[in-house]
């Protein structure tokens, strides 16, 4: 983790350095002049040299931004804590393995959607550019998300085994006796993928086109869902092991979108009616997937899951594991297929996310 953050750190310097001197990013003095403009005309104390080298309106975002960070850490971290607390070291090691296996898909595949998504969003909200179309693109995003996850959730469970397997050997895909097996909580925790997947794009929006005021009341809100979760994940864990840990997890990211939504449907509501001939320009808003797409990964579920009892099983020969495998990347074309067909609009919107500039 200290080496991703020092390179993705180096990355922000080399692009910050085709902008600016290198030299202007070093901690500096302010002028007095500035200092001065900082503190409302009063001067620092004799003796401090703070507000020299942080103003006071720094000094607000910087701690803005940790105490945000303070409250994310308690509703990702949480759960470990919680681990530590009430599993024995056997069940926290399966649920580190499998959750740490989740967390690569979210740094390296939601992660950058999402920081794309909010760029895109705050150039909108700067430029006053967030209109009905804009929403359109925000949906189409959403329901890009939705289908991400909802891949997982579709051959998640068919394939879990498998990779487990294939990944670090017969170990990690023994069941155990306390329903703490990898294969069955990677299968549920493709879930908690799918919804974060959804959570990290609205969540992004909303922190981009926010004001402060509701910024405020978002963060009193995250703070009040980590009170609850906290315990909530503390009794999970005791009534249904590690899976119950992981289904907390959902109902918490869960409660995230609906927030998030309920932003969403009063920014819409907001908006003034759009104009009839722009109107059919538009991107529909919907949040869900078409019916073409939906059925596609309800038919890679039960396809896939009947592959995994016929062909999937640990007694299985090597030919027929490769059949299954060969099942499921006929499933996964078809839901491709069904997506290109159904929602072409999602690469519009993906597309649009990526100009560095408002049209």
């Amino acid at each position: 983790q200290v080496l991703y953050s020092a390179a993705y750190v180096g990355v922000l310097y080399a692009l910050l350095s085709g902008h600016c001197a290198l030299r202007q990013l070093r901690p500096h003095a302010a002028s007095p002049a500035t200092s001065d403009q900082q503190l409302d005309g009063h001067p620092p104390p004799s003796g401090t040299s703070v507000s020299v080298w942080l103003p006071l309106d720094h000094r607000v975002v910087a701690m803005r931004y940790c105490w945000q960070s303070v409250q994310k850490y308690a509703l990702t971290e949480g759960e470990r804590l919680v681990l530590v607390w009430m599993s024995p070291l056997a069940q926290q090691g399966v649920f580190a393995l499998v959750s740490n296996l989740g967390s690569l898909v979210a740094r390296l595949l939601l992660q950058p959607f999402e920081e794309v998504t909010f760029a895109h969003f705050s150039r909108l909200a700067a430029a006053g550019a967030v209109d009905h179309r804009a929403l359109g693109q925000l949906h189409a995003l959403l329901r890009a998300a939705t289908i991400f996850g909802g891949v997982f959730v579709a051959f998640g469970p068919a394939y879990s085994w498998l990779l487990l397997r294939l990944l670090y050997g017969a170990k990690w895909t023994a069941e155990a006796e306390d329903g703490s097996d990898a294969p069955r909580l990677l299968a549920f925790y493709c879930a908690h993928v799918c919804t974060m997947a959804v959570n990290g794009v609205a969540e992004a929006f909303v922190n981009a086109t926010a004001s402060q005021a509701e910024l405020d009341a978002l963060a009193t809100a995250m703070m009040a869902l980590a009170a609850l979760y906290i315990p909530a994940a503390a009794a999970a864990l005791r009534l249904g092991g590690s899976t119950g840990l992981v289904l907390a997890n959902c109902a918490n990211m869960a409660c995230r979108i609906a927030y998030a939504q309920g932003f969403i449907r009063r920014t819409v509501a907001a908006l003034p009616p759009p104009a009839a001939a722009a109107a059919p320009a538009e991107a529909p808003l919907r949040l869900l997937p078409r019916l073409w797409v939906l059925t596609a990964l309800a038919a890679a579920f039960v396809l896939t899951g009947g592959s995994r009892l016929l062909l999937g099983t640990p007694e299985a020969s090597h030919a027929q594991q490769v059949a299954h495998v060969g099942v499921g990347a006929a499933c996964l074309m078809g839901v491709g297929m069904a997506v290109l067909k159904a929602e072409p609009e999602l690469l519009v919107a993906m597309r649009s996310a990526r100009k560095r500039h408002v049209d």
